[in-house]
């Protein structure tokens, strides 16, 4: 008599929230814990290596300008071109996002665990709801957001103000509670205490598949 395995349940959450949040320490403590993680910046810079077809459009369009001397893209340059106006935003975002989005299905429909957790800033913004099965908004406040974009991005008041403004706001994001079961988690405190509120959330993500 040959036993048949139970197929795995795979829960495909996304891990969201604004800028400077806490989103990647929080994406890190969960692939520590064993959770399959991916993060969709890191995908972004895997989609505009040099030769690649990314970073060949986005040349197209802004010229050898966003180039370093070896020819790899020069982010800064490529944020402060993205921060100028919305039309260098959704330029960007038209080259790179189909992409980008093309690799995470694929890594979706390849993962081997049970938690498959996406780092995706803008969940809402570009209605990407349908691609998962839940999602963590992870938030603070105000003031640490502003203190923490500063410090991460050596930047000063106005340009991070700029930078948050760019995003959805808090109000806006909880929305996704409407089409997604959610949990809002505020990182607040330290590093200690956001690896607590993830373990917890760890935890109870396991047992709603029923490991």
């Amino acid at each position: 008599m040959v036993l048949k395995s139970t197929p795995m349940t795979t829960l495909k959450i996304a891990l969201t929230g604004g800028i400077a949040c806490g989103k990647s320490q929080m994406a890190h403590i969960f692939a520590e814990l064993g959770a399959d993680v991916v993060r969709l910046d890191d995908v972004s810079k895997q989609v505009t290596t040099p030769e690649s077809d990314g970073l060949r459009e986005l040349v197209d369009v802004f010229g050898k300008r966003i180039l370093n001397q070896d020819n790899s893209l020069d982010r800064q340059v490529l944020r402060t071109l993205l921060l100028e106006n919305k039309s260098n935003k959704n330029r960007i975002e038209v080259i790179l996002h189909p992409k980008i989005l093309k690799i995470m299905q694929e890594w979706q429909k390849n993962s081997q665990k049970s938690l498959n957790i996406v780092e995706i800033p803008l969940l809402i913004e570009k209605n990407l709801t349908y691609l998962f099965d839940r999602a963590i908004i992870l938030t603070c406040n105000e003031e640490k957001q502003l203190k923490r974009l500063k410090n991460r991005a050596n930047i000063d008041e106005k340009q991070a103000k700029n930078m948050i403004s760019m995003q959805t706001s808090h109000e806006n994001r909880l929305k996704i509670s409407a089409e997604l079961p959610c949990d809002v988690i505020e990182n607040n405190g330290t590093i200690a205490d956001l690896k607590k509120q993830t373990q917890q959330l760890y935890q109870k993500l396991n047992q709603s598949v029923g490991i």
